[in-house]
């Protein structure tokens, strides 16, 4: 009895475990099921190859890519089809599939009639039964392959017409620096006659002229000289905005010190009292257009105060985020906040020139020399309450 019960026992179990395979079996073929639809309807042209290259099975949209018939694709090993001098790049790909387990590559590839079309193939291994298989999903790149051609024909373009444009800009550049010294040869020399002469005039012949005629006199002089005061200001602003910059690291210290001592005939004449906080920074920029930059903001600082009162300016600099910010600090008549993006415009001037000379040029070089190295500046000020007048670059290193 003991053993009859062990055997139905036993048979019970194996019937179970045949029902687990049968279940397993179903499962596995509708797997395959699932694959096989997906291997055919795929909208991607597929290969399967085994190890060696032979080509073991091929999708619809792979025999349309490449014009083969089912039978004859199943006769051919993967380097059938592949262009001729490339095979060892497939078998560069196929090494990185076996270290990676995929990899993505392009290759020409040969139709059934001989014609060539680039492709990019996106590979994987599968496992089939006990066989290690190549699944290769191949899309044709010849309309990526036509754009890029065609973009770079145009990048090529576009680098013969920049650099044709490049030497017709220093063509024009070239003319108007002959034409920015023909300015001030041709132009100056009639203007330093006129208040030559007008000087001369009054030396030579003042006891003889009213005070109309001395008034005449005079205002020639200084109608001559602040003509030659604009023109000069004009072609440094021109020369600012065409010359080649050389940008490195320079000294805060040096530039200021540089146009203090520039400046020093001027200050002691209006009696300024100037105090600079330092050590100032270094910054990146250019030496000689720092120096322009400075120098007119320290001449506006001496400048423009109220009659009788004597300039006290103040220079300091913060650092932040990377960034030097340079202060100029006077305490001069001041500038309405509705007037302090127009300041630094070319020819804007806020006062007349018979209490402040000036072209109105000034801030415009100081703007314009700042774009130039990467900066910025801007204003602090309100009327009878001083300016303060910044520009900030890069720090040193930055």
């Amino acid at each position: 009895m003991k053993d009859e019960e062990k055997s139905k026992e036993q048979l019970l179990k194996e019937l179970a475990e045949l029902r687990r395979l049968d279940d397993d079996l179903k499962k596995l073929r509708q797997s395959e099921e699932k694959f096989r639809s997906f291997f055919q309807n795929s909208n991607d042209a597929i290969f399967i190859h085994d190890l060696k290259g032979k080509i073991l099975d091929v999708n619809e949209k792979l025999l349309a890519l490449f014009g083969y018939e089912k039978l004859q694709m199943m006769d051919l090993s993967i380097s059938d089809i592949i262009n001729t001098g490339e095979e060892e790049k497939y078998d560069n790909a196929m090494n990185v599939l076996n270290d990676e387990g995929a990899v993505i590559f392009e290759i020409d590839f040969k139709k059934k009639t001989g014609g060539l079309f680039p492709a990019e193939v996106s590979s994987g291994i599968l496992t089939i039964g006990r066989d290690k298989v190549v699944q290769g999903i191949v899309r044709n790149i010849s309309e990526r392959k036509r754009a890029e051609e065609e973009l770079i024909k145009y990048r090529k373009h576009l680098e013969s017409f920049v650099a044709q444009r490049t030497d017709q800009l220093e063509a024009a550049n070239k003319e108007l620096e002959s034409f920015a010294y023909s300015v001030s040869h041709d132009l100056r020399a009639p203007l330093r006659a006129m208040e030559g002469f007008a000087n001369a005039l009054l030396e030579d012949y003042g006891d003889s002229l009213d005070a109309t005629g001395k008034d005449y006199a005079m205002r020639v002089v200084a109608a001559a000289q602040h003509m030659d005061t604009l023109i000069q200001d004009l072609l440094a602003y021109s020369r600012l905005s065409r010359s080649a910059l050389k940008p490195g690291a320079v000294s805060l210290d040096s530039v200021l010190g540089e146009v203090i001592h520039q400046f020093s005939t001027d200050i002691q004449k209006a009696d300024a009292q100037i105090r600079v906080e330092r050590p100032l920074p270094d910054v990146m920029g250019d030496h000689a257009t720092l120096v322009q930059v400075l120098s007119n903001l320290l001449s506006n600082a001496i400048k423009f105060v109220e009659p009788g009162v004597k300039p006290r300016i103040r220079i300091w600099a913060e650092e932040k985020n990377s960034r030097v910010r340079l202060w100029v600090e006077d305490t001069g008549i001041g500038i309405a906040p509705q007037y302090h993006d127009r300041i630094f415009r070319i020819f804007e001037r806020l006062q007349g020139v018979e209490n402040y000379p000036g072209t109105g040029i000034g801030l415009a070089i100081v703007k314009k020399g700042l774009e130039r190295m990467g900066g910025r500046s801007g204003v602090d000020s309100v009327p009878g309450r001083g300016s303060k007048f910044w520009v900030e670059l890069r720090m040193k290193g930055f």
